[in-house]
């Protein structure tokens, strides 16, 4: 779980992901408050709708109750009952008769459709110039209802929802009106009285408080998404500013690097892929420095051991012009020891070239047999009349690796094996399986003097040789370290005095 956690926390760190959440954020919040409005506006009016029906079904039941007693669908009786529906609602309120014509109507001299504030009272009076009762409004004037009503409203009945209740199932719309610029909300219910549909009760009203309410949330979102905004903005700044913070750091150790400093220290800050960034750029300025250190002690090295032959070279080269060559004896060990520096010069040229290239090889790695490769350079020395042998202990032999390279160092590590056993004495190669097979130990025994104490732990360091007299270069051994690290090997020395060495080099093997 918590590598799972780790690993979590070290994803959510990179940039490409930090810049993904914050896009995500600036692009779903409005998303969101546009789906969550529309979401909230279809409840209110689904919630409007199903206020209307209970208002419309009310109404219904009370004039189908007044039918029962007698009551026609226009009598005046009924005039409370619309009176307090629009009251209590803001709602328009008509009656319609089987026909479809309008006999009861709650608003006077209103706009064609939509709800204006309910009329305080249903008056019975007299219809100019008919009969009838009217619908008093709130400047008092009369609208007539009856068959007078019936004649003006004829376009109701062509209505779908009037049509539908008319047919004896609930209808409703909506409609925007131009002259009236607002959304309006249709309701019809029939009005059943003895299995029959006597006429329907037709409810108009007005999305306005709908809207307001809208308005009202729109406004909350709006100032949500100003908040979210400037939410976003300043994790903008601050993502901004955790980039170019440390990126700005890196920049200046850069530069200082690049100016010939060396001894500093490059900022390890930031989180995700900044800090692994300055991670690498801090290893890559470490390996760097080591680099710079490596060729500074390898060309000190060079020089020293290039200054011993040449200062013998150049002192027997002056002892010869100065008269020495006079003496035939005093010539040829003069021009003796030259031979031998040059002998020398030219070894450790040779040498240098093989360390050069081994370092710099770009040979790819291959899939290789050791127990094949070893053999091969065990037969290479036994060729020279070298006694060597060979004991192979494990059952893999796949490694990865550079072939050239790793013969080299194998047959110098056999060389210095054989130089320093005594005539006639076998060295033993042995090859085993360690750490459960996973890595391949190759162990170069000879019975020679051995190796000092006080010398093991420089015995791989170049030019470094015990025994000046054996005319080594001190670079062999050297190779093989620089070889078997470049494998992501090991390279060891085990020895008594007396009882001769033991060099270990492990390899991993390919599973």
């Amino acid at each position: 779980m918590r590598p799972m956690i780790e690993r979590l926390r070290r994803e959510l760190g990179r940039i490409r992901v930090r810049l993904l959440v914050v896009n995500l954020v600036v692009l779903l919040v409005p998303a969101a408050g546009l789906e969550f409005a529309r979401i909230y506006e279809r409840q209110l009016l689904g919630s409007l709708e199903r206020d209307m029906a209970n208002q419309a079904a009310l109404v219904a039941a009370m004039l189908a109750s007044g039918l029962d007693r007698g009551l026609e669908l226009d009598a005046p009786e009924h005039g409370d009952v619309l009176t307090q529906a629009a009251r209590r609602t803001r709602t328009r309120v008509r009656i319609l008769d089987a026909a479809g014509a309008v006999v009861v109507d709650s608003h006077e001299n209103g706009p064609p459709e939509g709800p204006e504030p309910a009329a305080p009272a249903l008056l019975p009076a007299r219809a100019r110039g008919g009969s009838g009762v009217g619908l008093g409004d709130l400047e008092g004037g009369v609208r007539p209802f009856g068959r007078d009503a019936r004649e003006r409203w004829p376009e109701v009945a062509d209505r779908p929802e009037v049509r539908d209740a008319l047919s004896g199932r609930r209808g409703a719309r909506t409609r925007v009106r131009e002259r009236q610029p607002a959304v309006f909300l249709f309701l019809a219910e029939p009005i059943r009285w003895g299995g029959e549909v006597l006429g329907a009760v037709y409810v108009v009203r007005s999305t306005q408080p709908v809207l307001v309410e809208l308005h009202r949330i729109r406004s909350g979102l709006l100032q949500v998404l100003l908040s979210a905004s400037l939410f976003t903005g300043l994790v903008t700044l601050a993502l901004a500013w955790s980039i170019s913070r440390p990126l700005g750091k890196l920049s200046r150790a850069a530069k200082r690097i690049a100016a010939g400093e060396r001894d500093i220290e490059v900022p390890v800050s930031g989180s995700g892929e900044i800090r692994e960034l300055g991670a690498s750029f801090a290893a890559m300025n470490e390996r760097l420095g080591a680099r710079l250190r490596y060729i500074s002690d390898f060309a000190a090295d060079v020089a020293h051991e290039f200054k011993s032959p040449l200062t013998s070279i150049r002192g027997a080269a002056e002892l010869l012009d100065e008269g020495a060559a006079d003496d035939p004896e005093a010539r040829r060990r003069f021009l003796r020891n030259i031979e031998l520096d040059v002998a020398r010069l030219d070894r450790l040229v040779s040498r240098l070239l093989e360390l050069s290239r081994i370092e710099a090889s770009s040979e790819a790695m291959t899939v290789l047999d050791l127990e094949a490769l070893v053999a091969r350079v065990v037969e290479r020395c036994r060729a020279r009349e070298r006694p060597v042998a060979l004991r192979y202990e494990m059952s893999r032999r796949l490694l990865r690796a550079r072939q050239t390279d790793l013969e080299t160092a194998l047959l110098n590590l056999l060389d210095n094996a054989v130089r320093f056993s005594p005539p006639g004495e076998a060295v033993v190669v042995t090859v085993e399986g360690v750490e459960g097979g996973r890595t391949a130990r190759i162990s170069v025994r000879d019975r020679g003097p051995g190796v000092p104490a006080q010398h093991r732990a420089r015995i791989f360091d170049r030019f470094f040789t015990t025994d000046e007299s054996r005319n080594g270069t001190g670079l062999g051994l050297a190779i093989v370290k620089s070889v078997v690290e470049a494998h992501g090997g090991a390279v060891s020395v085990e020895s008594a005095p007396g009882e001769g060495a033991t060099f270990v080099v492990e390899l991993p093997v390919r599973q």
